[in-house]
């Protein structure tokens, strides 16, 4: 299938000048949630929290006015500034890094090297996915690293802070969660911890306009592999499908704030009652359909070796006899490799390889 010339445009290089996101599209009700009043321990916010997981499974994360969420903004916005000379760098260059054929998840993707469909229908979007030193586990040398552009390897320090700000961030909704969950003290850390292995790391995103004859989704729905998802965007086209309805609405980028979202792991840890809601990434709507977007996205994962199986206590109860026997459940790393490389253009074999890649869809498990 031809992959449509997706060109550069006037919007690439100077991102502040970005048309605003238009007014006369239905945008999705997230819920605000202040990461002050988290760290203040606020009852209320802890409750509101919990209802935002609930009821979506996205919210806004506002960060400014406490130390560590405006952190987080300005190592992004220092992100934003490197996966601008990332993606500037010639197409050859970044081929280097592209590690599918050896079936690893991190590195380069190229536009049109996924499906986003049964139909073997090719996405719209390049990517640098993680390849080390992005990865958490590089950073703390939990794992050898993969080749790597200078232009990566030389900002390893300014990487490490963002990824340590987003833990910091992390830890908090984690501990929140587990208050309003009712579950001892401790117990989402505990399968999150920093020093250990897991998939935790950084993307970058670039979306090029789409032909004006032919705009369509770029990136395909679904449901995220792990735990929970920190995204910075300024450019429209994040859409989620609001739950009991086959409609998508869009999401409406809110500067101070990060876009967060659960996903699988959380759905499987909570035996349903948190949700992981289905999204996609379309052309961006009205004067933005002209605008390249970038997107900065910080992936929170279990530890390789936790089985996703439901937790016991508080809201979650106790387990009846025989329930989810841990010998059948899939480890994190299992769950990640099966739902991302079926999606591969090279190994994907058609309808009954798309239904194999699916994670919990956004519904009760």
């Amino acid at each position: 299938m031809a992959i449509p010339d997706l060109s550069s445009s006037p919007w690439d290089s100077n991102p502040s000048t970005y048309p605003p996101f238009p007014e006369d599209v239905h945008t999705a009700p997230l819920v605000t949630v202040s990461l002050g009043k988290l760290e203040a321990e606020d009852t209320d916010e802890h409750g509101s929290l919990l209802a935002a997981c609930k009821a979506l499974g996205f919210f806004y994360l506002d960060m400014r006015g406490c130390t560590n969420g405006e952190t987080l903004l300005q190592d992004a916005d220092a992100m934003f500034g490197l996966m601008g000379d990332f993606f500037a760098l010639p197409g050859a260059e970044k081929e280097k890094y592209d590690f599918s054929a050896r079936e690893v998840y991190y590195g380069y993707k190229g536009v049109g090297a996924e499906v986003i469909d049964k139909n073997g229908t090719r996405d719209r979007n390049e990517l640098y996915n993680a390849c080390p030193p992005i990865s958490k586990d590089d950073i703390l040398s939990l794992s050898p690293p993969l080749p790597a552009p200078s232009l990566i390897t030389d900002n390893r320090a300014a990487l490490a802070r963002y990824m340590a700000s987003n833990n910091t961030v992390l830890t908090t909704l984690f501990d929140s969660l587990t208050i309003a969950l009712a579950l001892p003290p401790g117990t989402l850390t505990a399968l999150h911890r920093v020093a250990a292995s897991s998939g935790c790391h950084a993307r970058f995103i670039r979306a090029p306009p789409q032909p004006p004859h032919d705009r369509r989704t770029a990136l395909a729905e679904h449901t995220d592999f792990g735990s929970l998802t920190v995204l910075f965007n300024r450019v429209g086209g994040l859409q989620v499908q609001l739950p009991g309805s086959v409609a998508w609405v869009y999401v409406r980028p809110r500067p101070g704030h990060a876009i967060v979202n659960l996903g699988d792991a959380m759905v499987k840890f909570t035996g349903g009652l948190l949700r992981s809601n289905l999204h996609r990434v379309v052309a961006p709507s009205g004067a933005q359909a002209d605008a390249v977007r970038y997107s900065l996205v910080y992936f929170c994962r279990p530890e390789h070796e936790v089985r996703l199986r439901r937790l016991t206590g508080g809201l979650l109860g106790e387990k009846a006899s025989g329930e989810d026997g841990d010998e059948e459940a899939s480890t994190s790393r299992e769950w990640i490799h099966r739902r991302h490389m079926g999606r591969k253009v090279k190994f994907f074999k058609g309808p009954e390889t798309w239904e194999n890649t699916k994670g919990t869809e956004g519904v009760r498990v």
